[in-house]
């Protein structure tokens, strides 16, 4: 395959993913959990069993770890934005991939270009 049909098809590639980028609608950084936390009271059921289950939403801001309690209504909700985030740093990595690979396929068909016109006149030729 040419580089110039490389380039073409990693544009393509490209564009395909940047389109499904912008079609994510919503979303949150961060991880849903569910954990178990004993509540420290001696009298309490959790005392001798695994503990009360926790929903939460762990995320970074400013360097800091933030927690935050999920209501049960929203938990679908929350697992599926916080996957759209995930989805869409994916996608992030797949085109910042492509934009190397592009940068070495551009380079290499300046190199290719310029050698091409140096043999049509000999003006920059190398003695």
């Amino acid at each position: 395959m040419s580089t110039l049909n490389q380039i073409e098809e990693l544009e393509k590639q490209r564009a395909r993913i940047l389109k499904q980028i912008l079609s994510i609608g919503l979303m949150l950084p961060g991880t849903y959990k569910e954990v178990y936390c004993k509540c420290g009271k001696p009298n309490c059921w959790c005392y001798e069993k695994q503990g009360h289950l926790f929903r939460r939403i762990t995320w970074s801001e400013n360097g800091r770890s933030r927690t935050k309690a999920i209501p049960e209504d929203d938990i679908s909700w929350i697992k599926e934005i916080t996957g759209n985030y995930r989805e869409f740093q994916k996608k992030r990595r797949q085109i910042k991939e492509l934009e190397g690979v592009l940068k070495d396929l551009l380079g290499k068909h300046a190199g290719a270009v310029i050698e091409k016109s140096r043999q049509l006149r000999d003006y920059l030729c190398q003695k």
